[in-house]
């Protein structure tokens, strides 16, 4: 059995029957092993104390002074004890905070639990040992429904373990690991999430100690050696983006954070991932329209940094105008035109229908109110129903203009460009994600691997990779539209002559 079958079986052993807390015996396990100090923070009756004996029954003939109601003073020598227990600590007692600093300020070899139930930036600062202090295990208060039917299953049994004597581990063997896990390598990945992490704490104003990050590098070289590798990789991390950092403000802070560093640097070798996705459907709807449409020129305004077409009409004896963008004439798509605030009204919706004639139609809530009212957004509290208002036409300035027919010439070559630089990307991006994918699954079975961040970034990974693959079908059905076309298609008879509103509605007009 090497070194990594053995902790494997170790850590079984000490998390069973312990459902939804496996993770937090894991690295209250691992920060005792390399004999950094942690305050194990939980409501009374949320496991603690099982929590601790898991732990302890780890070490083979383990010399454990606990400290708590029983026992209060401290012995003459600390360091002739390998595991050293504040059980239940409070801060106002002050002996148990005197021991508490005496014991921070002068073990040697020990391995240090706090255990209490206040707040760990209240029992910490008041104790005055903060910056002394490695990182909290938060144990959650509850447990899903799922998990308490197991534990209500193995009530009855015993909740203690029993750790053979062959994979307990000995006062020599955790010296001699100790010296080797400091011969671990970090990794550069390593490293510059460390560094994002201390720079999302300056930036939070919050302070970490030198000593601190010394500790928690320790704790992911620690993890390295234990799965049997002499260099960090990411996953070796994971553990700094939960709620170790004592102060709930921190714990939101770095958390929040560390999700975007690790992506970041998962995708450090192809940066556009981290952009905005590429809208291949926008694409796709303009080399429709480039294809489809006719060579008329449209009578059109400049308005919010693209060519509109303007109406105006009367909601509720109220004038207002809208603009559509050029772009949506002759197609099919149903969309929001702006307002005259250059915002998108949802409330109107829009469609030529394949035609130059724009069909609209109108939120019923405005109705009485008007296009101005003061409530110029739905809310979405209350769904929208949308009833027919009227079609209004577009003015043709000229058919089959030459500077239209010059003008969606130009538009084809863009496109083409577009379209073969936006499938290398892609395609480059995908090739990037399935290797990206490949290598961190290979890590899934690591020791002190947290399940939860794995399958949360594994998923973000899969799920990047299907929308990167229907991206790649979407610019190639373009590319398949616009090669189909050896040259612009000439106006075809779609566009109806300018007529007044279909409806008996209010009066609608185009806007010149």
């Amino acid at each position: 059995m090497n070194l990594r079958e053995r902790f494997a079986e170790l850590l079984k052993i000490i998390t069973q029957n312990i459902p939804e807390r496996e993770y937090y015996v894991q690295l209250g396990f691992l920060t005792a092993l390399i004999q950094e100090p942690f305050y194990l923070y939980g409501r009374p009756g949320c496991g603690s104390s099982l929590f601790i004996r898991r732990i302890a029954s780890a070490f083979k003939d383990a010399k454990i002074l606990k400290l708590g109601k029983k026992q209060r003073q401290l012995p003459d020598n600390i360091n002739d004890f390998n595991l050293i227990i504040f059980d239940n600590f409070t801060p106002g007692d002050e002996l148990s905070k005197n021991n508490l600093q005496i014991v921070i300020h002068d073990h040697e070899k020990n391995s240090i639990i706090i255990s209490g139930d206040q707040k760990p930036e209240s029992a910490l600062s008041r104790s005055e040992v903060s910056d002394q202090i490695t990182l909290t295990i938060m144990l959650p208060e509850n447990i899903s429904p799922e998990a308490l039917c197991t534990l209500l299953q193995i009530h009855s049994n015993d909740s203690n373990v029993s750790v053979p004597p062959s994979i307990a581990i000995s006062a020599e063997e955790q010296a001699q690991w100790i010296k080797e896990i400091s011969k671990v390598t970090l990794s550069p990945n390593t490293l510059a999430v460390i560094g994002k992490v201390a720079e999302t704490c300056v930036n939070n104003c919050i302070y970490v100690p030198i000593r601190k990050w010394l500790a928690l590098s320790n704790m992911v070289k620690a993890i390295a050696f234990l799965n049997g590798r002499s260099e960090t990789k990411l996953i070796d991390t994971f553990f700094l983006g939960t709620s170790i950092w004592g102060r709930s403000a921190s714990n939101t802070a770095i958390s929040d954070s560390y999700r975007e560093i690790l992506m970041t640097q998962l995708y450090k070798n192809t940066p556009s991932l981290l952009e905005k996705p590429y809208n291949a459907d926008d694409l796709y709807m303009r080399v429709n329209h480039l294809v489809r449409s006719s060579n008329n020129l449209y009578e059109t305004k400049s308005f919010n940094g693209e060519k509109c077409l303007s109406y105006r009409i009367t909601i509720a004896g109220e004038s207002a105008p809208l603009y559509a963008p050029l772009k949506y004439i002759e197609t099919e798509t149903d969309f929001h035109p702006y307002n005259e605030l250059r915002q998108i009204e949802k409330r109107v919706i829009c469609n030529y229908h394949g035609t130059s004639n724009c069909s609209i139609l109108v939120d019923s809530q405005v109705r009485n109110s008007g296009l101005r009212s003061s409530v110029n957004q739905s809310n979405g509290s209350t769904p929208a129903k949308f009833e027919e208002y009227g079609t209004l036409p577009t003015y043709i300035l000229r058919e089959n203009a030459p500077e239209i027919i010059e003008m969606k010439k130009a538009q084809r070559e863009e496109l083409n460009e577009e379209i073969k630089t936006s499938l290398e990307r892609e395609t480059a991006n995908l090739v990037a994600l399935r290797n990206t994918y490949k290598l961190f699954n290979e890590s899934k079975d690591d020791l002190f691997c947290f399940t939860q961040m794995f399958n949360d970034v594994q998923t973000a990974i899969k799920n990047q990779f299907d929308n990167t693959a229907n991206t790649i079908k979407t610019i190639k059905k373009a590319s398949e539209i616009i090669a189909k076309f050896s040259s612009l298609p000439k106006t075809p008879n779609l566009v109806a002559k300018p007529q007044p509103p279909q409806a008996p509605k209010p009066a609608a007009s185009t806007e010149n």
